[in-house]
């Protein structure tokens, strides 16, 4: 960072927040951490104005998994430093867990903003219609481009690059297939209308944006937050921790199972395969584009080990042998 930069920040923070700085260290590109002269320590991030709405929707809720800003001297909970917008907020400093037990609290956390901040909403056809033709839109541009670099892969010489992609081509094509047969049964039950519980949804649920501080634990990096379906936070939470050694399903399972719909369920399956699809880079160089395509082939076939129907799961639940 700049010194004119860091001075600027600096006289920022003493005038909005009235605190004597004796310290300021870098954390990331977006956030310090500072130091008062009574060794007061405060956590300040580079964010955007809407993140104000955000922090008050959430106090609004009775959410208490957040640390919430400190108000400056015009009791905002976001400041501007000269074009920036920042906010301040104690520093508390977090506990090592095993990253299974980091993933149970995650879920906990992020499962009670879900349950505490429920709106009912029935299913607009005419609102998500334009979402769908948009993701159909961008589907096919994908598909279109893996077929046509899976063609070119054949039309050369096999290689040790080549003949795993070849290979593992097989899961993108089954990807494809469930995509479409979810987004055929998500249609249906949009133009049921039905009723569904929207949610105050992280968007970003990372490890490192849970803290576990004296046994209590709060959501950080909330800057992404919107008002959306759950299913969304479950999608990315799997993706995020899909290589470490955890049972997801069950996590699943209690989560949604219970639910009188599958539209849940099915939309997060559906979000899984269309992230993983988008994730796929092509480009002329085999041997970069292989690590990342046979990547994500093995992770859905990962998927269509775990996530099965709801009526076909349940029954292999209920009765172990019947595999």
């Amino acid at each position: 960072m700049e010194k004119s930069l860091l001075r600027e920040i600096n006289k920022d923070i003493v005038k909005l927040y009235e605190i004597d700085i004796c310290e300021i260290k870098k954390i990331s590109k977006k956030s310090f951490l500072i130091i008062d002269s009574i060794n007061t320590q405060y956590f300040i991030k580079k964010t955007n104005y809407v993140t104000n709405e955000k922090f008050k929707s959430l106090k609004e809720f009775g959410i208490n998994n957040i640390i919430y800003p400190v108000n400056n001297i015009n009791n905002q909970l976001v400041s501007e430093f000269g074009t920036e917008k920042y906010y301040l907020t104690p520093y508390k400093r977090t506990s090592n867990l095993i990253n299974d037990m980091q993933v149970l609290y995650l879920y906990k956390e992020l499962k009670n903003v879900h349950n505490t901040t429920n709106i009912k909403r029935q299913l607009s056809q005419d609102k998500l219609r334009p979402k769908f033709e948009e993701i159909t839109k961008q589907l096919d541009y994908k598909f279109t481009l893996i077929e046509e670099f899976v063609r070119s892969v054949e039309s050369k010489k096999l290689t040790i690059f080549s003949m795993p992609i070849l290979s593992n081509y097989r899961f993108i094509l089954d990807a494809k297939k469930e995509l479409a047969r979810l987004q055929k049964l998500l249609i249906v039950q949009i133009k049921d209308k039905i009723s569904v519980d929207y949610s105050i949804i992280h968007n970003n649920p990372k490890l490192d944006h849970l803290l576990n501080t004296d046994g209590t634990r709060y959501l950080t990096s909330i800057d992404k937050s919107k008002l959306g379906l759950s299913s969304l936070d479950m999608a990315k939470l799997y993706i995020e921790t899909e290589e470490l050694n955890v049972d997801f399903k069950s996590y699943i399972v209690d989560y949604y199972y219970n639910y009188e719909n599958s539209f849940y369920y099915d939309y997060f399956r559906f979000l899984i395969l269309y992230i993983y699809i988008k994730r796929i880079k092509i480009n002329s160089l085999d041997y970069v584009s292989a690590e990342n395509f046979i990547s994500t082939a093995n992770s859905i076939k990962k998927y269509f080990e775990l996530f099965l129907d709801k009526q076909e799961q349940v029954s292999n639940e209920e009765n172990p042998n019947n595999q």
